[in-house]
């Protein structure tokens, strides 16, 4: 069987290596798609601390098809198509006690700290599988991964109906936090800089963009916008925008930080204080794959729009190279086995 692996920085191998044999409470997994992910650019660069290489088989964002698997709670069989959450729990420590499993504090996401997804076949546990809808195209479900972050950052900001919620950053995941908004009854405002990005987000079906290098976000949040939001995700990780965050949000305000700055940040802790702001980091995902998998079963997000381009395993390194050399080409990348 063939799988990709990064070596170390810079230094990766398609490879042929004998196929994993199952083992109790795990499951074989015939891969079928996996998509490509920010993080999984910075891995190639060496730019991404997290990583542990070598990484045999980057990729967590994978779609699969039982092939083996042993007795399980719940109700998987062989030939049910499922999608992997790649976030692997210790199942000891405190977080995870108390079902934070996304918090663990030795967590190991596949494709990070541990064998990922872009291989013809993984071994993988048997209670991180998610069986896909009926009628659930599996290409489209290379999407719930992804998904479950923006469904994750707005839980962590207490996302309501009826609210306004301001979401910086306008790439996949800012995008599909703002669908991930939408499916709360909220209104999502998706803010960026690249004109491009904004217009995408409004032919998807994000009526509310704002272009934040054209003029002053602060002023179109309360005068065009309705008032300061209640709710804010940042999907961005920019100092500029972590330093004035709390201009963006109403007194009592909810942050969600869910964008990786490359590195410290000032945040202007006296306005936070004044405003009583509560700001949550987002970390990963926690029990969102079946609301991620309802909500692209149920056509709430433009899927065929979003996924720029399938490729071919043996294809991935050149495009991860022209992914880095022109971002503007792309918005999502899948990887078919």
């Amino acid at each position: 069987m063939k799988i990709l692996e990064l070596r170390a920085p810079g230094k990766m191998e398609l490879k042929e290596v004998p196929r994993p044999e199952v083992r109790p409470g795990h499951a074989l997994i015939r891969m079928e798609y996996c998509g490509i992910c920010g993080s999984d650019l910075t891995a190639y660069t060496g730019k991404n601390p997290t990583v542990r290489y070598p990484v045999a088989g980057i990729g967590h964002e994978g779609i699969g098809t039982i092939e083996e698997i042993g007795e399980n709670d719940r109700g998987l069989c062989a030939g049910d198509k499922v999608a992997l959450e790649p976030y692997i729990p210790c199942r000891s420590c405190r977080m995870c006690a108390e079902e934070r499993f996304n918090n663990c504090e030795d967590i190991r996401v596949a494709g990070v700290h541990t064998g990922g997804m872009m291989a013809d076949y993984v071994v993988f546990p048997s209670d991180l599988l998610h069986k896909m809808p009926e009628g659930l195209d599996p290409l489209d479900a290379a999407l719930a991964e992804p998904l479950t972050i923006g469904l994750h950052a707005a839980a962590r900001a207490g996302v309501a109906k009826g609210e306004s919620c301001v979401i910086t950053g306008a790439g996949p995941i800012g995008l599909l936090a703002a669908f991930g908004v939408k499916s709360r009854g909220a209104r999502p405002i998706l803010v960026d800089v690249v004109e491009e990005r904004l217009r995408f987000a409004r032919e998807c079906g994000i009526a509310h963009t704002f272009n934040s290098g054209e003029g002053d976000l602060t002023a179109y949040l309360r005068e065009g916008a309705g008032g300061l939001p209640r709710a804010m995700l940042d999907c961005s990780g920019s100092p500029a925008v972590l330093g004035a965050m709390h201009d963006y949000v109403c007194h009592g305000g909810r942050i969600a930080l869910v964008g990786w700055p490359k590195g410290p940040v000032t945040v202007n802790t006296v306005r936070c204080i004044q405003k009583e702001l509560d700001i949550h980091p987002s970390r990963n995902s926690n029990k969102q794959f079946s609301a991620a998998l309802s909500l692209l079963a149920a056509g709430a997000v433009p899927v065929q729009r979003i996924i720029t381009k399938v490729i071919k395993l043996e294809e991935a390194e050149a495009t991860m190279l022209d992914m880095m050399a022109n971002p503007g080409n792309y918005i999502k990348v899948v990887v078919k086995m």
